[in-house]
């Protein structure tokens, strides 16, 4: 109870900032203190969570996706636990983003349809470096300090032209477009000409980059079926950005 309290208390003063509501922060605190919810590795998640406005993002989620990565994957029910805990805690939040409490069931099987591709790219690595770790480093060096404040105004802007191969044609990025497409054929080949563009033609080739190794810890499990939900891409984004959005104001401070 008291880690609860002391988490709340730091999740309260995060919302301050973010405008959360005290019951979307209980929410966020009780999956973070929920022993069922270990696959997300919630300890390190936690700094990230009470960070401050201007703090970097890099070493706290490097040091997260460390520990995601060792552990073991969530179950679907864990997963369809989490989603459902999220958008009934904070559907305030989220019905300012166009989220419906009748779009939970779509957003459920979505995210059991694509966590475990999702942690297989959070899990790939360059050498012993994270991937996601790397290119955020990249990026920062490229755009400046990288607050989740900032990558939001970043994205907004749309302003990626300029950004240095390092970040956009990297081994790691073609390791992880490869993880996508193997998984997911034709879901990004609307970004095959763009991305051949950018990086040559042998960025598509589906060849192994080298040095590249995936560190993901098992496979994901379930406790009940197998999500088998085909989801077109529009609604796998537009459900995918509003969950990320909402953790993103959580961990936004």
């Amino acid at each position: 109870m008291l880690s609860f309290a002391a988490l709340a208390a730091g999740l309260s003063v995060s919302a301050q900032s973010t405008g959360l509501s005290s019951q979307c922060t209980s929410a966020l605190a009780q999956i973070a203190l929920n022993s069922s919810t270990a696959c997300i590795a919630p300890s390190t998640l936690i700094p990230i969570i009470t960070a401050s406005a201007n703090t970097s993002i890099v070493g706290p989620v490097d040091s997260w996706l460390t520990n995601v990565c060792q552990v073991a994957p969530c179950s679907n029910d864990t997963l369809a636990a989490i989603v459902t805990n999220v958008t009934s805690g904070c559907g305030t939040e989220l019905s300012a983003l166009g989220f419906s409490s009748s779009d939970t069931a779509t957003l459920i099987s979505t995210v059991q349809e694509f966590y475990p591709t999702v942690r297989q790219v959070a899990c790939l690595e360059d050498g012993n470096t994270n991937c996601v770790a790397e290119t955020l480093t990249n990026l920062q060096d490229a755009v400046g300090n990288l607050s989740l404040t900032n990558i939001a105004s970043l994205v907004a802007s749309g302003n990626t032209t300029s950004l240095p191969s390092n970040v956009t044609c990297s081994n790691c990025v073609k390791a992880a477009y490869n993880t996508v497409n193997t998984a997911f054929p034709g879901l990004l080949d609307s970004e095959n000409s763009t991305l051949q563009g950018e990086c040559g033609t042998s960025f598509t080739d589906g060849s192994t980059p080298s040095g590249i190794v995936e560190s993901a810890s098992g496979s994901s499990s379930s406790d009940s079926n197998s999500a088998s939900s085909t989801v077109s891409q529009s609604s796998f984004l537009g459900l995918g950005i509003s969950a990320f959005l909402i953790f993103g104001s959580a961990l936004t401070i």
